[in-house]
Order: structure tokens, then sequence, then C-alpha cells
């Protein structure tokens, strides 16, 4: 028992059977930062949607064993189909992390090549932290107090930009039939169709940049679908045929991606028509899609309802339209998520800027967060592409603030 004045060790968490892959490459011996969430001090900026967003970049993976892209990207058009429709249940191998199952040495590497390709004026220098939606949805689930799985984050410093890397157990999940099987997957495939010229994409990724309280973000994500509520967009080909013709197919080198550039144009699909589609047995309030549909600033989620996978009902709600309510209820935690981020950048200023792991294991308590050096030397930014996107980089000053 320590004595008076002593401080106790913190007790060291039982491991979860199966979280011994979030520990490798980790030099545990050399802990940097330990973020308990308890003790932390709310950012004193108020974290608002309102100030809006802006777009980086998008693409669409096309399919195939290749990394070939399509930039910028446009999602697949939602369908209005007759109701009921029967679909066979999901079944096959698909992806968790898609950039990560294709580009692992790089997972932001699309996203870079993509921002390059449509703006080659864009600098990263002025933003504060570059992250994927799913990893800072965990960040806040983490800032709430709220039990989730163990996770890890792989952490980079780019000159002042911190960079944040999903890392999942398995970049790729194989369905093959269950006690409860899902049909997201083929409700997404029946009732979606890519526009001509993009028929061979299989997903599309955008990424927006805007304020987090203080923080300037770059945040990545997938949408599942083009909605445009006036109901003018059907088919999804010949309505966006005049917006398509402005657009070419270029084949690059091998290692370059195929590239789908904008003639003098702005890409065409605008932000407000992204949708986000979900399956369910039993139609529900907006509820624990909200955070997702906020940090993708995803205007439309589409939900189908279905009893054993057929559909009955379908219901479209305007989701942004519950921005500003959600943002207010969850002020506390959105503050407390921007105290986390300046956090994990001092973590990795600390080690030198160099690479390091994030850990959050499930049975710590009081819920923490412990920052360690990584084993390995790992970039976050390919060397052809770190002087393109960053002016310190190429000893230029820094001119993109955020416009």
């Amino acid at each position: 028992m320590p004595g008076p004045g002593t401080r106790a060790s913190r007790p060291r968490p039982a491991r979860v059977l199966g979280d011994a892959w979030i520990w490798k490459d980790v030099l545990k011996a050399n802990i940097i930062r330990h973020i308990d969430r308890t003790a932390i001090e709310l950012s004193d900026t108020p974290v608002s949607s309102a100030s809006g967003s802006e777009l980086v970049c998008s693409y669409n993976w096309r399919n195939g064993q290749d990394t070939k892209l399509h930039i910028p990207g446009f999602a697949a058009i939602w369908q209005e189909i007759p109701l009921p429709v029967t679909l066979r249940e999901d079944k096959g191998v698909y992806f968790v992390d898609q950039n990560g199952a294709r580009v692992p040495k790089f997972p932001f590497e699309p996203l870079f090549r993509a921002t390059s390709s449509m703006d080659p004026t864009f600098r990263f220098d002025d933003v504060d932290v570059l992250s994927n939606r799913n990893s800072l949805r965990k960040l806040l689930e983490f800032s709430a107090g709220r039990r989730q799985d163990s996770f890890r984050l792989n952490l980079h410093m780019v000159h002042r930009t911190l960079v944040i890397e999903r890392c999942e157990k398995n970049a790729r999940q194989k369905i093959s039939g269950s006690l409860n099987p899902g049909w997201g997957k083929t409700f997404e495939r029946r009732f979606t169709k890519f526009p001509s010229g993009l028929e061979d994409s299989i997903s599309h990724h955008r990424s927006l940049r805007y304020r987090l309280g203080e923080l300037d973000c770059v945040v990545q994500f997938e949408v599942d679908a083009c909605y445009d509520n006036k109901s003018e967009v059907t088919d999804g080909t010949e309505s966006l045929a005049p917006l398509m013709n402005n657009l070419k197919i270029n084949n690059g080198p091998e290692d370059e991606p195929d590239i789908v550039k904008p003639l003098g144009q702005e890409p065409p699909m605008v932000q407000e028509m992204a949708a986000e589609i979900k399956t369910a047995s039993k139609l529900k309030s907006l509820g624990k899609n909200l955070p997702q549909l906020w940090f993708g600033r995803t205007p439309w989620l589409i939900v189908g309802r279905h009893t054993q996978g057929t559909f009955e009902e379908l219901r479209v709600t305007n989701a942004e339209a519950n921005f500003v309510d959600w943002e207010s209820r969850n002020q506390a935690n959105l503050r407390t998520l921007v105290a986390v981020l300046g956090k994990l950048r001092e973590a990795v200023k600390d080690n030198g800027g160099k690479h390091c792991v994030a850990l959050c294991e499930k049975n710590t308590l009081p819920p923490a967060i412990r920052v360690f050096p990584s084993t390995v030397a790992k970039k976050a930014v390919p060397d052809d592409l770190r002087g393109k996107l960053w002016n310190s980089e190429a000893g230029r000053p820094s001119t993109n603030a955020r416009r």
C-alpha cells in the first residue's frame, strides 16, 4: 500500500482476448502520454457546423485487384425502384477499410493524389488534423465516456499537421451466412447505380475541410449514394449526362491512378446530394447515426425497412436539419474531442514528430488513451507528394489559409 503522498501506479487493464493485434510494433516500455478522459479540460471554442465546409477532393475506387482510381469521383446514384423487393442476404468478402486494405503503406495516398490532381494549389500547411470519419467517431465515443471495443490509431506529424491513420484488425471481412444475416450490401447494390463512365467503380470517397472548434481539419469518408430530393435524378445516367460530358478519362502510367479530370469545372457532385444508406427490420430515430452523418456533413439518410430481406418501406430523412440540435446536446463531448486531438498532437511532438501509436483498451478504467512510440519508422506521405502538398516541405511560405 503506498504511503502518504506517494502516487499509486496506474493498474494495468485486463487484456481482452483477441486484442493482441493493437500492440504490434509498439514500444511498450516507453509511454509518451497517458490521456485520462476524466482529467481532460474542455476546449474553450464552441464546436459548430454552421461555418460550412469545402470539398478538398473526391475519388472512386475501381473494381479489381489493382490500385486504380477515378479522380474526381462521383457517388452511385440512388434509384427509385417499386417496392416490395426481395434480396438475398450479404455474402462474400467486403472491405472494412478499403484504403487501408488497398494501400496499407500509405492509407491516405488516394486522398493526397486526388487532392494534387484536382487542385494543384492546395496545401496542408494550415491544416491541424487530417483524419477519417471513423477515427473521429471512436475518439468522440472515448470523449463521451462510452464503452467501446479496444482501438488503435497510428499517429504522424507532417510539419504541423497531425495525421491520424485508421487501424483495423482486419481491413476485409468475409460474410458467409450467420444467425443474424445482413442485407446492407445487396440493398445498396440494388438501389444505386454508378453514372456512365464510372460503371467499374465500387466505392466513392470524399474529403472535406472544416473547423472543429479551434482546429482546422480535413476529414475523409465514404459516401454511399448521390440523392436528389427534387426527384430530378432517376436512372443515374441520362440526368447526369450534361455533367459527365464535362469529364474525360485519362489512362496514366501503370503505377499511377486512372484519372477522370474536370475540364475547367468544379467536381459535379455537390455535398448537398451525399447520402448514407442503412437497412433495418424496424425504423428508428436518427439516434446513433447522427455522429457518422455529422462528421461527414452528410445531409441525407436513406433507410430500407425489410422483413428477412423483403424490403417493404423506405424512409428518407434530411439529417442535416438535426445537426444544430445534435451538436448543441453533445457540445461538451465535442469540446472534449477537440482537447483530445490537441493532446495527441502534443504527444507526437514530444516524440520528435516521429510515428506513434495511440491505444485505447476496452477494460481501462477510467477510460484512457495511451500513446507509445512505434518500433517502425513509418511515414504518412509518399516522398514525391510531400513537397507538392506542404509548402514548408519545399521551403516555400504557407499560402493556403482556409478559404
